[in-house]
């Protein structure tokens, strides 16, 4: 239960510098991406992978749930993924994307016994429409021990926490509710994370901050320029305020910005691709123009500001340059 949780014996300072579980990572698939992670995400605790649409976050977390199954010697958790999906009306979409991604994961890990059918069937998917939904499936941890889950996604929070668009008073106490529900569901997950020796992956959407707006002001220096808006007059951050950004443990920034057409593509490592891959194809902006994608750490507990360039491909999300 919540209660019975909550109220776990303390624990040695060293007891908790040597527990393995904070020490192992979930790779992305991709070791460029990894390096900039530091060896991939934190498999104990709450990362959140903020961006606008298009910039790929739905792409990571579907990569993450097929690597999630891999053995741990490889860079996995041993165990499935439950896919809480709360984006859009319907998951659809998200699990063709899922399907197709595990045939070229199952190709390229059939060493291991990988076939695409199997990858599939330890994906759990709830659809999700409230947050009062949300917090009743996290309240209920029936499928956390019975599905061997070590990773739980969230895709995505900002929709079901929405401030009213009233006036007055009635807004300002719909903002205090939202603050207070969002410090329960970090507090939440956070927790099952440690009982259940789970990952926690939660995406975000972001909000436009004018720079010349206290909001803007507050943010570092290293943030705001990963942050900083195309057109240069506002910050493109994380949604969900303050209550939530400091409940996190991890927060990672994904933008796309326009750049001219290469021509000729960045060469890849042997490692990102697999014989008949080939890169997912989208529209660009017109003109010759082309998008480049950066995943940018935000804030961690052991990891510095840094980015790294990423394309979204028909086999998934890989570093390049």
């Amino acid at each position: 239960s919540f209660c019975s949780m909550a109220s776990r014996p303390p624990q040695s300072a060293l007891f908790l510098e040597r527990d393995p579980r904070h020490a192992r990572r979930l790779s992305t698939g991709c070791a460029r991406i990894d390096a900039c992670l530091g060896g991939g995400f934190d498999a104990h605790g709450l990362t959140e992978i903020a961006g606008a649409a298009g910039t790929g976050k739905t792409q990571l977390v579907l990569q993450c749930m097929l690597q999630a199954q891999l053995p741990p010697a490889v860079g996995g958790l041993g165990g499935g993924a439950v896919f809480l999906h709360a984006d859009t009306p319907s998951y659809l979409a998200p699990m063709k994307r899922l399907e197709e991604l595990s045939h070229s994961f199952a190709a390229k890990h059939a060493a291991l016994g990988a076939t695409s059918g199997l990858l599939m069937s330890f994906v759990h998917v709830m659809q999700l429409h409230s947050a009062d939904a949300l917090w009743q499936t996290l309240k209920d941890t029936e499928w956390l021990r019975t599905k061997q889950v070590r990773l739980v996604v969230i895709d995505s929070v900002a929709g079901l926490f929405r401030t009213s668009d009233e006036e007055g008073g009635s807004r300002a106490a719909a903002a205090y509710e939202r603050s207070r529900q969002l410090l329960r569901l970090a507090a939440r997950l956070r927790q099952l994370s440690d009982a259940f020796d789970v990952a926690v992956l939660v995406v975000n959407q972001v909000t436009d901050k004018p720079l010349d707006t206290p909001a803007a002001a507050s943010v570092s220096a290293a943030e705001a320029e990963a942050c900083l808006s195309g057109g240069g007059d506002s910050l493109r951050v994380p949604a969900l305020g303050l209550s939530w950004s400091s409940s996190v443990n991890t927060r990672l920034l994904l933008t796309r910005h326009e750049r001219p057409a290469a021509a000729e593509a960045p060469p890849l490592p042997p490692y990102a691709t697999h014989p008949g891959a080939a890169p997912v194809a989208e529209e660009g902006g017109g003109g010759g123009l082309t998008f480049a994608r950066e995943m940018h750490v935000l804030f961690s507990p052991r990891l510095p500001h840094s980015s790294c360039r990423f394309e979204v491909r028909a086999e998934g999300v890989v570093g390049v340059g």
